[in-house]
């Protein structure tokens, strides 16, 4: 039985003090506070005389119609089945399990000790009544309230518990449920060697698959007794947005800003979910702000704001959990892609209380479903099914104040920061999302004046790239040549903020000397990718062109190792005003879609984010070799540290830069006794976190001009390194969803040859091919492709690109094998064969 909180500001506060004790928990490994898990002993039902259904309802000994009968009950007029506020919903359906009470009353000498009965099956229609209905608590007597007093408030669910428990009053006006004490153990008490990283997995699970799991919609028709839209660019294209096919759509035909859909609800209906069923691939018809309205016709209030990830595809929840009926609701499109005046939507989907909600399944905890989360794997399924649980109450505890923790008129101070204990948990969020989306637009400035014009040499660039010691002060980089360019040139110009909006997407023009480049925004996202080149070259053997970042250890270890190509800040430069300019650039791809593909490693990452770091579990990230000899050190026995360390150990480290420093002032040469290899142990680890410190603080000062606090404090370091630099992996699948075909067909010879040679190409192979393209390395980015453009009949010819269109002129070619090779050729050797203009044209 669901419930909701009840916003006053004691109970609000009351849930924040229970938010500080789960966080704690969490924290430390402990049993979650007993009101977050509180577990009513008993719940009452009653048949439901309007179902129709059957007057008798079978009794399993196990929540699976598998399991043996336990026998039948029957249900008349009068009958009352009391059972635990368990919950329990697998494949099969949602379940109650029948208490002691019931079981004394309907299986008394049957040897039953525990009996179950499906409250809802999950292949009944959605039309079904269930057989039983909440007994729902006797109103007391008007006059008996008189002569004896008000009966105080009984509590039975969690959320209650959680608000009265943690208000502090001194007078209580309730009376608690008693608690079923075993389930509610089973709920507080994590499993042993439980940590919080266990909860973190657990949370990536469910954010990777109930996202992935298609849910029941039901049909619009069932809650809708009209559907009215502003305008229509056809006569009957209205008709589209319910037909049940995604590849129609409804388009406006109006003004910018003021398109609606209008949904005439039918009586009764309470909105659980509403989608919209968007395309990325209709460009500037694409919403990118939704307004949702509810309430009388005359009398229509917000009760939703929705800003879309343009590039998002699919069903789009606008509106979820109402605890109220609107007899009208109005979907308002505010804004589309790319300042867009028409839009186009494919479909509305409504989730009402009409249908059936059965809630997380145990099933969804299969073997299968764990392969790639080891640390679950092994773990038992009911173990796992209760923790989810927990974890789901505690995320609802969570969204119930985020907005108080976190408040949105703040942009420069620090949140709640108990949150940052359990950061990785907060994409289970429903309401994160968008608060960080208010966040950015709310402190947004507007676009500059004009835009910078720089003018790049690449070619002296790439010469200091192959022998940087010829210019020690890097002048001749891309880099300094783009941060010189932007510097104001007097007092009266503006250095650039990076704060502008989301559909500014060209900084500065490019002007590339001898090149045949007109920058339109492909030069621009060149210069991005040849910077990031600079910091952190892709290629291992090559001289590093700037000195801000430097290899990490890692990348000299011959081990495997899946953080081998990272780099991280030189911990000798201390260029911090430089450090402080690349944290702004990246602040701006954060609030843009473009990318800076900057090779960290996730301890970087993490104290960017403001997340906790720790030495065995982060630190190996940078250097694996030093974490596994200190934990060595810390473990091993006397003999083994005299034969190994005895004449060597002293009291120095050496830092990622090669540089040794020593630990202990003035005593550098002394070696470390066993008996003080703790200590010895403990002052390494402080010194080697430590020393990239300043770059990093400088990096994540420039980051916070550019991007509230708030922003960072709710983004995971995952998200904030994917929305930085973009996503690593790009596989073929991934490229086929961005790319369109112009002038061609899917079945043209050429483009099987294409996908044939990505396949075959490694992800290193795609990101060149996407950034010789698009001038990106990362998605997302789209990729169109057309035929070459002479449209001559010679074959295997280089292909051409136009990053300021990301447009890919592809040939004729002989064989896949060929086209694989030319391809890849172009990829690795010509940043852009791009024919905008003459070179001699300047």
């Amino acid at each position: 039985m669901s419930s909701q909180f009840h916003d006053i500001p004691t109970n609000r506060l009351a849930r924040i003090r229970c938010l500080q004790d789960c966080i704690k928990c969490f924290r430390d490994h402990e049993p979650l506070p007993e009101s977050l898990c509180f577990i009513s002993a008993e719940l009452v039902y009653k048949p439901n005389t309007g179902a129709g259904a059957s007057s008798k309802l079978v009794a399993y000994t196990q929540p699976s119609k598998n399991s043996k009968k336990g026998g039948e009950i029957v249900l008349k007029d009068g009958t009352k089945l009391y059972v635990s506020g368990e919950e329990l919903c697998n494949n099969q359906g949602q379940w109650l399990k029948l208490n002691k009470k019931s079981l004394d009353q309907h299986f008394n000498g049957c040897n039953v000790s525990e009996a179950w009965v499906l409250l809802f099956d999950s292949k009944a229609s959605n039309e079904d009544e269930a057989a039983l209905i909440p007994s729902e608590e006797t109103q007391p007597n008007f006059v008996r309230q008189r002569i004896y007093g008000a009966q105080p408030k009984l509590i039975s669910s969690w959320e209650g518990v959680v608000e009265a428990k943690y208000s502090l009053q001194l007078k209580k006006n309730y009376r608690l449920a008693d608690g079923d004490e075993e389930a509610m153990k089973r709920l507080q008490t994590p499993p042993t060697n439980w940590t919080i990283e266990y909860d973190e997995e657990l949370a990536k699970f469910l954010c990777e698959h109930t996202q992935e799991r298609s849910e029941n919609l039901g049909s619009v028709s069932q809650y809708v007794d009209s559907v009215d839209v502003s305008s229509s660019c056809d006569e009957d294209n209205a008709v589209c947005l319910t037909d049940g096919d995604t590849t129609t759509y409804w388009e406006s035909d109006g003004s910018q800003g003021q398109h609606w859909i209008r949904l005439k609800m039918k009586r009764g209906t309470i909105v659980k979910k509403l989608f919209v069923t968007i395309d990325s691939e209709d460009d500037n018809y694409m919403p990118s702000a939704i307004v949702v309205m509810g309430g009388e016709i005359d009398n229509l209030k917000q009760i939703n704001d929705n800003r879309i990830d343009t590039s998002f595809s699919g069903d789009m929840c606008i509106l979820e959990d109402m605890t109220e009926h609107y007899p009208i609701i109005e979907i308002r499109i505010k804004e589309c892609k790319d300042d867009g005046v028409d839009t186009r939507i494919h479909g509305i989907k409504i989730k009402s209380t009409k249908e059936r909600d059965l809630g997380l399944s145990r099933d969804l905890f299969a073997a299968d479903n764990l392969v790639r989360y080891p640390k679950l794997e092994l773990i038992d399924i009911d173990v796992l099914y209760r923790r989810t649980i927990a974890l789901q109450r505690f995320i609802k505890l969570v969204d119930s104040v985020i907005e108080y923790i976190v408040p949105s008129w703040e942009f420069s101070i620090g949140s709640f920061s108990s949150l940052e204990v359990v950061r990785q948990l907060l994409p289970l969020s429903k309401k994160r999302t968008p608060l960080i989306e208010t966040f950015l637009r709310e402190s947004e400035t507007s676009k500059p004046d004009r835009m910078p014009k720089l003018y790049i040499n690449r070619r002296t660039a790439a010469e200091h790239k192959s022998n940087p010691s010829l210019d020690p002060e890097c002048k001749n980089t891309i880099f300094m040549q783009i941060y010189e360019g932007l510097k104001p040139n007097d007092r009266f110009d503006k250095a650039l903020d990076f704060r502008w909006p989301q559909r500014y997407d060209q900084w500065w023009e490019c002007k590339f000397l001898s090149e045949g480049i007109i920058d339109q925004g492909g030069g621009f996202r060149d210069s991005l990718s040849d910077m990031s080149d600079e910091m952190c070259p892709t290629e291992g053997d090559v001289p590093i062109p700037l000195p801000f970042f430097i290899r990490s250890p890692n990348q000299s270890q011959d081990n495997s190792n899946t953080n081998r190509d990272n780099y991280i800040p030189n911990p000798s430069c201390k260029e911090f005003a430089k450090y402080e300019w690349i944290g702004q650039l990246m602040g701006g791809c954060l609030r843009s879609k473009e990318h800076l593909v900057l090779a960290l490693p996730p301890y970087v990452w993490k104290l960017l984010a403001g997340e906790r770091v720790t030495w065995s579990r982060d630190f190996i990230t940078v250097d694996a070799a030093e974490v596994k000899l200190i934990e060595s050190i810390e473990t091993m026995d006397k003999d083994t540290f005299e034969a190994n360390f005895a004449e060597e150990l002293t009291y120095t480290v050496v830092l990622s830069n090669h540089r040794i420093v020593p630990l202990l002032p003035n005593d550098e040469s002394d070696l470390v006794k066993y008996e003080d290899r703790l200590e010895y142990c403990k002052r390494v680890q402080e010194i080697r976190m430590k020393e990239s410190k300043h770059q990093i603080d400088a990096i994540r000062k420039g980051l916070l001009k550019v991007i509230p606090q708030a922003v960072l404090d709710l983004l995971t370091w995952q998200e904030l390194e994917k929305r930085i630099c973009g996503d690593p992996e790009i596989t073929v699948e991934a490229l086929k969803k961005t790319t369109y075909y112009e002038d061609l067909e899917q079945s043209d010879t050429r483009v099987k040859y294409l996908w044939e040679a990505m396949t075959n190409f490694t992800n290193e192979d795609r990101s060149r091919f996407l950034r010789f393209v698009t001038g990106r390395r990362r998605l997302p980015a789209p990729l169109y492709v057309c035929p070459d453009k002479s449209r001559s009949e010679s074959a295997d010819a280089l292909p051409e690109s136009s990053t300021c269109s990301s447009t890919l002129f592809l040939p004729n070619y002989s064989s896949a094998r060929v086209a694989e090779e030319k391809l890849r050729y172009a990829a690795y050797n010509c940043i852009a064969i791009d024919t905008d203009m003459s070179p001699w044209d300047e």
